[in-house]
C-alpha cells in the first residue's frame, strides 16, 4: 500500500502563488484542512493578502499561524513560516522546500516545480526521487492554463 500523495505541479515562477491560491480553493471547497508552508514573514504577508483578493466567487477563512489574529479563529487554512505542524491538518501545500519527513504528516501534499528555475526543477527531481523511494504516493500534473483540483479520496 502506498504512502501519503504527493502533487507535483509544474508551473511558472510568476504563477506558482496564484497556483498556490487554486489548489487551497480547491481543497477548501472539498472541506479539506489545509496547511500552507511558506519560508518567511513576508511570504505568509502577501498570501494572506492573496487569499483576501483572488477570486471573487469565493471566500477562505484562513489565519497565519501565530499572527496577530490568526490563533484566535478557528480557520480550514493555516498559513505558517516553516515547518510546524498544525494539528488537524489533512493537506500540506508547499510554498517553499519542505523535507518529507514533514510531509509523511500529511495525507495529502502539493509541491510546486517551479519549471523556468534550472535548480529548483533540478531539487524537484530529488525530491520526487526521494520520496518514491520513502514509499509515497506520486502524481505528477503538468502546467495547463485550465485545470481542475482533484477530488481527493477519504
Amino acid at each position: 500500500m502506498a504512502g501519503p500523495l504527493i502533487f507535483f505541479v509544474e508551473t511558472p515562477a510568476a504563477e506558482q502563488r496564484i497556483l498556490l491560491c487554486r489548489w487551497v480553493e480547491g481543497f477548501y471547497a472539498q472541506k479539506r484542512r489545509i496547511q500552507v508552508v511558506v519560508e518567511s514573514t513576508v511570504a505568509a504577508q502577501q498570501l494572506d493578502a492573496m487569499l483576501w483578493t483572488f477570486s471573487q466567487e469565493s471566500f477562505i477563512p484562513h489565519g497565519i499561524q501565530g499572527g496577530s489574529n490568526g490563533d484566535a479563529l478557528p480557520n480550514e487554512v493555516w498559513i505558517t513560516i516553516g515547518e510546524t505542524l498544525v494539528k488537524g491538518c489533512e493537506v500540506l501545500i508547499a510554498d517553499c522546500p519542505v523535507e518529507l519527513d514533514f510531509m509523511k504528516h500529511f495525507r495529502w501534499s502539493v509541491h510546486f516545480i517551479v519549471m523556468d528555475d534550472s535548480r529548483q526543477r533540478q531539487e524537484s527531481r530529488l525530491v520526487w526521487q526521494r520520496a518514491k523511494e520513502a514509499g509515497f504516493a506520486l502524481t505528477h500534473v503538468p502546467h495547463a492554463s485550465t485545470f481542475s483540483i482533484p477530488t481527493l479520496k477519504p
